[in-house]
């Protein structure tokens, strides 16, 4: 799912007082696409943001959303794959059981509970959603709802645009860093949240770098690379990845001395991952893979 497009879609509608419905899942067993906590939007016309399945319930859920919103009552729906595979599944051999709870979002409650969820996704800190289930039983569920990563791209040339692309791709928000403007004016950083161009000696005092989990040194400028890296090296950031040889690597580490022994357990460099990456496109996805595997292991 990406955090930013569902966002859009839920200001788009509350803009205009126009009513959702917010599909959750709060209990999984056995081989599912989505677990506990996946959420996804679902509008007056079934259109919808996020996906709870490989697309073989989306579609149930876009007519029982409509009875929802016609209704204003919610329901709560148990999708048996092991049992009912050829008639949700499509044949595609899911095994699991998935319970999803769909409520009604409207002006006339604030949107709740999604209006809370937008508010951590737009944040910094993870935090927990309490739902109330329907049913003669009251029940409530408490979903964790984490934000997408802040990333600070160091460095933007043509090799960040795609880089920038695919992290995009995943709602993440990323800030582009050059002390070129030439760079920062010839490439296309639309996706990127922000944009600055200054010395590499300023980033610490011009950014909140405790804001960010992530950022890539890849400036191709040997200088900028180390300053940047001493002032990572003062973060307890998870991910710090950085192109280049693993020469280039050890070369920067001992110019920034004592420095580089706080920064090496989160130095990744060469970035990526090996899947024989070649050329800019094939790099930028081998960093964003090993960016998403080291947030995920958090």
């Amino acid at each position: 799912m990406n955090p930013r497009k569902q966002l859009q879609f839920f200001d788009a509608h509350r803009d205009r007082n126009r009513p959702l419905v917010l599909a959750a899942v709060f209990e999984t067993q056995g081989s599912t696409y989505s677990k506990a906590g996946a959420h996804m939007l679902i509008n007056e016309d079934g259109v919808f943001r996020g996906m709870l399945s490989g697309g073989c319930l989306e579609g149930d859920l876009a007519v029982r959303a409509q009875v929802v919103l016609e209704s204003g009552v919610p329901q709560i729906v148990t999708y048996d794959l092991a049992t009912d595979d050829e008639l949700w599944g499509l044949g595609v051999g899911c095994d699991g059981l998935m319970r999803i709870v769909l409520l009604p979002l409207l002006s006339a409650t604030a949107y709740t509970p999604f209006a809370e969820i937008a508010a951590i996704l737009r944040g910094r800190e993870s935090g927990a959603v309490r739902i109330e289930l329907p049913g003669e039983t009251p029940g409530e569920i408490c979903i964790r709802v984490e934000p997408p990563p802040q990333v600070l791209i160091l460095g933007a040339g043509m090799d960040a645009e795609p880089l920038l692309r695919f992290a995009s791709e995943l709602g993440w928000r990323c800030t582009i860093v050059d002390h070129r403007p030439a760079y920062l004016e010839a490439g296309d950083f639309s996706a990127a949240v922000a944009r600055y161009c200054m010395p590499a000696a300023d980033l610490a005092t011009t950014v909140d770098l405790s804001a960010y989990q992530m950022a890539i040194v890849m400036s191709h400028h040997l200088d900028s690379d180390r300053t940047y890296l001493r002032q990572l090296a003062a973060t307890d950031m998870p991910y710090v990845g950085l192109l280049g040889p693993a020469n280039r690597r050890q070369r920067l580490l001992d110019d920034i001395g004592d420095l580089g022994d706080s920064l090496k357990p989160r130095l990744h460099g060469p970035a990526g991952l090996d899947i024989g990456s070649r050329g800019p496109e094939a790099i930028g996805l081998s960093i964003v893979a090993e960016m998403q595997q080291v947030f995920a292991s958090r």
